[in-house]
């Protein structure tokens, strides 16, 4: 493993475990067995190391969607689908690099970093907006900026993502794509989301049997109950 990739990966897992402010580029250096020199050679700071690895996680992360935008989808839902889907699987696959995402924040984008993450950036959005335009023109999208469209596409879905690092949600981040991809397409074509169906409650009847300290029954009942199913990353 080449040396960058080391110091690169013993950065991301101190960033995880300890927090940007706590981790040092001498625990940095010594969990990689990298030399003092070779790490400087690299890297000149520690918010250079971050900088590297958050540059190299949104890379990653892109990678998918060019994919996706090199099938071509047919559709609104399909590229909207694709795109949340791809987002939150790659959360699921990449933790710790999403982790470090959220962490960081946003780049300065007057550093080296900055200026790089731009680039990848502007070329990802002139891709999506060829493949929009012939919707923008069949009125399928609404025409509007590619702020609000990123923030309308992929903000709800960073939302949840947050959830489900912290461990709030209980169910696979995928099982939101497709209430997130009507949500999306709804408010970027301004017509209403469908309704999903339900869960159907269930009914049944229920016995009851108040129990003495000794053991013995003192009361029992019937009862009949009527249940919902718990929706998806609800509250207990």
């Amino acid at each position: 493993m080449e040396t960058r990739t080391r110091i690169l990966q013993a950065a991301l897992a101190c960033f995880v475990e300890r927090g940007y402010e706590q981790t040092t580029v001498a625990r940095v250096r010594e969990l990689s067995g990298v030399s003092n020199g070779a790490l400087f050679h690299h890297f000149p700071t520690k918010e250079a190391i971050a900088d590297a690895l958050y540059v190299e996680a949104m890379g990653s992360y892109q990678q998918g969607l060019w994919e996706l935008l090199r099938r071509r989808p047919r559709s609104l839902r399909a590229g909207v689908l694709g795109t949340i889907s791809h987002q939150l699987s790659w959360t699921e696959q990449n933790e710790d690099r999403a982790r470090l995402l959220y962490m960081r924040g946003h780049l300065d984008w007057d550093s080296p970093a900055g200026s790089q993450l731009q680039e990848l950036n502007s070329a990802l959005a002139a891709a999506y907006r060829d493949w929009m335009t012939p919707l923008v023109r069949a009125g399928q999208i609404r025409p509007m900026s590619m702020l609000m469209l990123t923030a309308i596409v992929t903000g709800p879905a960073h939302a949840i993502a947050r959830r489900w690092l912290a461990g709030h949600l209980e169910h696979p981040l995928q099982s939101h794509a497709e209430e997130l991809a009507d949500a999306a397409c709804a408010a970027l074509s301004g017509t209403p989301a469908s309704s999903r169906a339900q869960p159907q409650p269930g009914r049944g009847r229920i016995r009851l049997q108040l129990i003495g300290e000794d053991g013995s029954v003192l009361a029992d009942g019937e009862a009949t109950a009527e249940l919902r199913a718990r929706a998806a990353g609800s509250a207990a």
